[in-house]
């Protein structure tokens, strides 16, 4: 099935999902799911108001992301007043790079402090340890004013009910033009943030720009005289990881196992695939045994680094940073978030691979997720609600405006230097600014990179050749109690399996029995109470 970016990002998204741990933040919060279907559809959404004041040079469409080969002149100062209201504000948020400098030693987070009309206090963890701390802090029942909720949080609907504030007085229809920044966010990332009947949250938008493909060290492949790699098939995309590959030299092709890749080549579904009504499961599609036999074929060559069954992402980053691996698969954001990593290295450049057929034509890339996460006011905060949500609009000054320009680079000078109109950052540019800003509120994510005009062009190439081929999770937007429950657990049953298949500790055959016991042990549950609730919104 052909589905739209609106279609694929309908409502609900997050209440399908499950935490870290696969426990119940809250108890007792399983509710009348029909009656809460038919609340949740009922809410009037906020209205969508695009900001027009900055001109993309490479426009977008449905799917592809606007994109910008500079930052304009004299950009608009937005918003006049300060968004808060003298009192220290709480934040608690995942942070992607390394942890900055304390307030006290960060001129950034002051000169922001001082922007706001507020202190921000921000509670910090890394993305590996976040989802653990916030499960430890909402059982504690110790909340922030402001709260970065994963999205794969179980049961947020029990969550938010307990613990949150309704929005949706402020932010329903028309009431969100007094906050024209989260006007501008587009109504379909709003259906991720409805619960019990109301708007729970604001919400942090990544959809296309959160599809990960094979990123590459374009700096290093062309020092191997390899220049826009374009694999055809599976064997070329092999040789080329071999090619990469110097193990005397402490240097492999890939972070980790591109499994991933490897099942889209095979056309293996993006978590569920829907036809007809009927829902499958990606871990039942039939390419399974030869994806996970052409993985292994990979680990035993030695073209993985050898730690990658044992180490974090971080870790993964930084083996890609320092030219110890030169394929890693992530997104759009991770692309940019590698420059952001690597400004004092003059030669660093990267691509990004298509996705070829196993034995030619093309893949069938996976389109990345609607929400990094949502943003939700603990009920128990000292602060109105205008004020927080005065906050979350400041954060969600889009691309060309004053705000954005300091939220991202910071002062010029000190953190960023121009370089005709485009903010180039500095080294303590980029320790200071990287404080977790865009967890709180963002506008969609713009094609652009200061200074460097060919980013945003590859990016917009790359993806207006993969958007007409992406292909969309059908469960997003369906509720699942099973899943939401069991979804953790079972996952992480199966990926230990594979990690041990590819790592040739256990027979591909082991693969098909693994399916059956996760069917009987809660897939097929699942499967029914998501044809079901497909079936249900189906008749709206």
């Amino acid at each position: 099935m052909q589905l739209s970016r609106r279609t694929f990002l309908g409502g609900g998204l997050a209440a399908a999902a499950v935490a870290v741990t696969g426990t119940p933040l809250i108890s007792g919060c399983a509710a009348d799911k029909k009656n809460q279907a038919a609340a949740n559809l009922a809410v009037k959404l906020p209205t969508y108001t695009r900001f027009t004041g900055v001109k993309p040079d490479l426009p977008g469409t449905d799917l592809v992301l606007d994109g910008f080969l500079k930052y304009p002149a004299n950009p608009l100062k937005a918003i006049a007043e300060k968004p808060g209201d003298g009192q220290p504000i709480s934040f608690m948020t995942n942070i992607p790079g390394a942890i900055p400098p304390a307030a006290d030693k960060n001129q950034f987070w002051q000169a922001l402090n001082e922007r706001l009309g507020s202190e921000l206090q921000i509670s910090m963890a890394s993305n590996d340890e976040y989802k653990d701390k916030f499960a430890t802090r909402v059982a504690g029942g110790d909340l922030p004013d402001v709260l970065n909720i994963p999205v794969d949080t179980v049961q947020i609907p029990g969550l938010v009910k307990a613990k949150c504030t309704d929005l949706t007085e402020h932010l329903s229809g028309d009431a969100v033009k007094k906050y024209p920044f989260l006007a501008n966010i587009p109504t379909q990332y709003w259906k991720g943030c409805v619960f019990n009947g109301g708007i729970y949250g604001v919400p942090v938008p990544r959809g296309m720009s959160r599809t990960s493909l094979p990123l590459y060290r374009a700096d290093l492949l062309a020092a191997k005289g390899i220049e826009d790699p374009a694999p055809k098939n599976f064997q070329e995309f092999f040789d080329l990881a071999k090619e990469m590959t110097a193990t005397k030299q402490n240097k492999w092709a890939w972070t980790r196992v591109p499994l991933s890749t490897i099942r889209q080549m095979l056309m293996v579904p993006n978590v569920w695939k829907e036809e007809g009504g009927k829902f499958t499961s990606m871990y039942e599609h039939e390419a399974q045994a030869e994806a996970l036999e052409a993985a292994r074929k990979m680990v035993a060559a030695g073209v993985i680094n050898p730690d990658a069954f044992n180490d974090k992402a971080t870790a993964r980053k930084q083996w890609f940073s320092g030219g110890t691996a030169a394929f890693d698969y992530d997104s759009f954001v991770a692309w940019n978030q590698y420059y952001a990593d690597n400004t004092t290295n003059e030669s660093f450049a990267v691509g990004m691979l298509d996705v070829p057929g196993f034995t030619g034509g093309q893949g069938a890339p996976w389109m990345g997720s609607a929400l990094n996460n949502i943003t939700a006011f603990s009920k128990d905060s000292k602060h109105s609600v205008e004020t927080l949500l005065k906050l979350a609009n400041w954060m969600a000054a889009p691309f060309g405006t004053e705000e954005y320009l300091f939220r991202k680079y910071g002062v010029a000078g000190r953190h960023y230097s121009l370089v005709g109109t485009d903010p180039v950052p500095t080294k303590t540019g980029v320790v200071e600014t990287g404080i977790g800003l865009q967890y709180i509120s963002d506008s969609d994510l713009a094609l652009y990179w200061s200074g460097k005009p060919d980013v945003p062009r590859k990016q917009h190439a790359i993806q207006q050749k993969v958007a007409p081929r992406l292909t969309f999770d059908a469960s997003y937007g369906l509720y699942s109690d099973t899943q939401s429950k069991k979804q953790t657990q079972l996952a992480k049953t199966m990926t230990d399996l594979e990690n041990q298949i590819v790592q040739g500790k256990k027979p591909v055959a082991d693969w098909a029995s693994a399916v059956k016991d996760w069917k009987s042990s809660g897939g097929d549950a699942m499967r029914t109470e998501l044809e079901k609730a497909f079936t249900d919104a189906a008749g709206r």
